[in-house]
């Protein structure tokens, strides 16, 4: 059985309306059979944009109804998609060569493939696939390989890319609401997950997570230092029970941030697969995190959470929840997207502990989460 965590349908904001106003195939397309197509959808390589992409999936339930929906995604993401209402199946997709054998054996099964991502090698795959309708943004000089390509896209740009993505769907129908990202759990993971955290630590406080890492690089990622200060206060303060989390590659600066700590603490950093991950963060409190592929899965499940920002830009790619406190300190040179700064990383910097503690603080003193 699966357990939802946020799936309530919205309407569409005004302002996205306008914007999608701009949105054109670039050509005349074949229209998607009805009422059961078969259709794939092509998702974007990283944990935070596949988040970003899931409205798509309920988007294209709700035009169509009784589809049969087939995601092809990275094997780093493909679990993300597990449980989702209206998937019938997840095909992981491999690198290499072997992604073109996989292409070929999917050849001619479907009616209509999305592809979410922007590159020249995903319309590629889909138009291997011979799908009479192959939908995606012109990008890359890819529009021959498309039926259609969707121009128009950089007119959206200051719009949460939830928005961007979910976009594509005007070319197929009317799209009048949406359901914002929300990612699925069955009941014997999160059982799991509780039992984890119960075996690992004492005490009755709240269980915070601190992510200090961020796969895109080092103008993304608080100083680890600041971390453990704020672990510090928070067990000070709330009687904290503190969880790093990460993946394989965080593993260094959550070390840090444990060094620094002085305080028990449950590292699961690079300790856990994704499924496990979203598991023990379903059971948070409260997770305190950099912008990154965490951050969107805390959001997807329900779960608040404090979100300090860099380099990139809140508005395009913060937390798609109301649970969330963003910590952002935008200087002359946001939002710059670098990866690294030779400025000495300013726009974090600026973002001291007490600040952070001070927006945990009204998430925390919300009643407890049961581990039970």
């Amino acid at each position: 059985m699966n357990q939802t965590y946020q799936s309530k349908e919205q309407p569409l904001p005004p302002e996205v309306k306008q914007r999608w106003q701009r949105l054109r195939p670039a050509r005349k397309f074949q229209p998607v059979p009805g009422p059961a197509p078969r259709l794939l959808v092509r998702t974007p390589n990283w944990v935070g944009d596949a988040i970003m992409s899931l409205p798509v999936l309920s988007g294209l339930v709700r035009l169509f109804p009784q589809a049969e929906i087939t995601i092809l995604a990275a094997r780093r993401v493909s679990p993300l998609f597990l449980g989702l209402p209206g998937v019938a199946e997840v095909i992981p997709y491999p690198a290499g060569r072997e992604k073109w054998r996989v292409l070929w054996g999917l050849r001619g099964r479907f009616h209509l493939a999305v592809t979410l991502a922007n590159s020249l090698e995903s319309a590629l795959g889909l138009w291997l696939l011979r799908a009479p309708v192959r939908l995606g943004y012109a990008a890359d000089a890819r529009g021959p390989l498309l039926k259609p390509a969707v121009s128009g896209r950089r007119d959206l740009a200051g719009l949460h890319t939830v928005f961007y993505y979910l976009g594509l769907l005007k070319t197929l129908g009317e799209v009048e609401s949406f359901s914002p990202p929300a990612l699925y759990l069955r009941e014997e993971e999160s059982a799991a997950a509780a039992k984890l955290l119960s075996a690992a630590g004492s005490g009755s406080g709240p269980w915070v997570g601190l992510s200090p890492g961020a796969a895109y690089g080092p103008a993304k990622r608080w100083p680890p230092e600041r971390f453990a200060a704020l672990g510090r206060e928070l067990a000070r303060e709330f009687g904290a029970r503190l969880v790093l989390l990460g993946g394989p590659g965080e593993a260094r600066v959550a070390n840090q941030v444990k060094a620094q700590l002085g305080l028990p603490v449950l590292d699961l950093t690079g300790k856990t697969d994704l499924r496990q991950a979203l598991a023990v963060l379903s059971r948070l409190n409260l997770l305190v995190t950099n912008d990154s592929g965490l951050m969107h899965a805390a959001a997807a499940l329900g779960v608040p959470l404090v979100a300090v920002f860099g380099s990139t830009d809140p508005a395009a790619t913060g937390p798609f929840t109301p649970q969330a406190t963003v910590l952002h300190r935008p200087l002359p040179c946001s939002p710059c997207r670098r990866r690294t700064c030779n400025l000495g990383y300013p726009c974090l910097t600026a973002i001291g502990v007490e600040e952070v503690l001070a927006a945990a603080r009204p998430w925390l003193t919300e009643p407890v989460r049961s581990e039970q």
